[in-house]
Order: C-alpha cells, then structure tokens, then sequence
C-alpha cells in the first residue's frame, strides 16, 4: 500500500499538483486514497529517501525543489548502469534475442502510436538488461526506475528519429560484439533522453531553475 502511495505523491510532485516548497497534505492524500494515515506516513519515508521531500521536526513534511541537475544526474545514472548491462549482453546474447530486438526497432519505426512506442521503447531496452546486467546492475536499474514516476519517462521522444537511429546503432553493436560501442551508445542515447525530460519538465513549470 505505501509503495502506491509514494507512487502517488512522486505523480503529484512531478505533474506540479505539489509544488517545491509546499507542505504534504497527508489527511487530504490519505482521504483521497481510501488509506489510513500510516501508509502515507509510510510512503513520505521513502521518498525522503529518495530525497523529493523532508520532514521538519513539528511541522510536517515538504516539497523539496527539483533541480535540472537533480533530473540530468539520474538519467547519466541510468546511462551508465544501462550501457553496463548492454556491455554485457554483448557476451551473453543470442540471435533470437537479437532478432526480437529487430523486430521492436521495426514496430517502433513504424508505429505513429506515441504510447505505443513508448511502451515499445521500455521493452526493448528491458530486454537488453535482462540479457546483460548482473543481478546488482539490474537492482540499481530498478531503483532508479521507481525513483520518478512513470509518465516522466514518457516525456522522452522515444519515437524522434534520433531515438530510431540511436536503436539502429545499438543493435548493430551488439551484433559486432562491441562492448565499448554497446556501452557507449546506450549511455548517450539515456542521456539525451534525459535531456528531452529536463526541457519538459521545464517548459510545465515542474523544474525550481
């Protein structure tokens, strides 16, 4: 139950229905989830871990604001532990596994279905990390996936042609069996990524600079 509070709150801090700064209404939330108190209180330790809110002694808790390098920095986080995983499925990759990943490049290039391509998008690179990450890699991916919630991953342009292109490179990689090229191209293709976030979340207001 706290894990889909904290989902919640993370929704209400990123689509700017909490803003930087702003107390959290844990009776309000906890009303309009249908909880009791303790799941939220529950929730805004995690996120407090995660370092999008803090408590005040005697005073509750608050918004703390986000920062273009709070989000850049997560995704060069992201980067590097996705290109170590792509690194690896280099050593550990079959040709079925290439060939799904071919045909997840084709239906994305093709589609004109933005939730589809997103959805796409995710499973293509899933793939890549199941093939390549160690089991720790693959904690930390997870981590940082729930970190921000999912519609900020959305926000990527995950059908803009640089993205295709991007794919088209990593899967030629993989087929080469390039570490260096693998883990170099999955690391800038995240970080550009990451920086189509950062604009939108500019352009709503979202940001704190």
């Amino acid at each position: 139950m706290s894990v889909e509070v904290a989902e919640h709150i993370r929704s209400m801090i990123f689509d700017g229905r909490l803003r930087a700064e702003q107390r959290v209404p844990q009776d309000a939330i906890a009303e309009e989830l249908g909880v009791s108190r303790l799941p939220v209180r529950e929730a805004l330790i995690a996120l407090e871990a995660d370092g999008l809110v803090a408590s005040e002694p005697h005073r509750g808790t608050f918004v703390v604001p986000i920062r273009s390098e709070d989000i850049s920095d997560h995704y060069r986080l992201y980067g590097m532990a996705q290109g170590m995983a792509a690194a690896g499925a280099v050593r550990r990759i079959t040709e079925p596994v290439l060939e799904k990943l071919e045909q997840l490049h084709q239906q994305m290039s093709a589609s004109t279905d933005t939730d589809e391509v997103h959805d796409l998008n995710w499973e293509f690179h899933s793939l890549i990390n199941r093939t390549g990450a160690s089991r720790r890699t693959l904690s930390v991916l997870r981590q940082l996936s729930h970190n921000l919630p999912q519609e900020v991953y959305s926000l990527g342009a995950a059908s803009s042609s640089r993205a295709n292109e991007d794919h088209a490179r990593i899967i030629t990689a993989l087929r080469a069996g390039d570490e260096a090229e693998a883990d170099r191209l999955n690391r800038e293709h995240v970080i550009s990524e990451g920086h189509q976030v950062v604009e939108a979340l500019k352009r709503a207001g979202v940001l704190a600079d």
